[in-house]
């Protein structure tokens, strides 16, 4: 007869050997994750690498120097109409609010007379009056600077009613 040993040897080695194949199956599959894993990470790294290309072309100064010039009419501001912080109203006054309620009507009865004239015939508002003497510019009464655009006029129309 097989001695217990010999039984007990056999019983081991299928043991062993299942405990082997195990591992073996759990690190094929951290394998596949690991690769799985390396392959995401190349394409985030090349998805980075084409989105860092777009924005250096979108952010290119040359580009967005020509768009301005295209699509914007801007020009530069003139030294005269840089002042200091403290020299421009935060808020305006009753008296002032009202003189500019009644500034609105009388500018839409004028309309087409307005628009008849190019913008760039008429003669530009001056809004800060420079003395001789001085070399720091002034600005013009508060009662002077009145908002030409509807923008103005409204947000005038909402400081009075608060």
């Amino acid at each position: 007869m097989i001695r217990i040993t010999t039984l007990l040897w056999i019983a081991l080695l299928m043991v062993a050997g299942g405990t082997v194949m195990h591992v073996s199956y759990q690190v094929r599959q951290v394998e596949r994750h690991l690769s799985q894993l390396n392959r995401d990470t190349r394409q985030e790294q090349d998805k980075l690498r084409i989105l860092s290309a777009e924005w250096n072309t979108l952010n290119d100064p040359h580009r967005i120097d020509d768009l301005s010039k295209r699509y914007l009419t801007l020009e530069p501001t003139p030294i005269a109409r840089v002042v200091s912080l403290e020299q421009v109203p935060m808020k305006l006054s009753d008296d002032q609010i009202a003189r500019l309620a009644a500034v609105a009507p009388a500018k839409g009865a004028k309309g087409a007379a307005a628009n008849a004239t190019p913008a760039a015939a008429r003669k530009p508002e001056v809004l800060i009056k420079a003395p001789a003497q001085r070399a720091v510019a002034q600005p013009l009464p508060v009662a002077a600077a009145q908002p030409q655009d509807s923008v103005g006029l409204l947000l005038a129309r909402m400081e009075k009613h608060e």
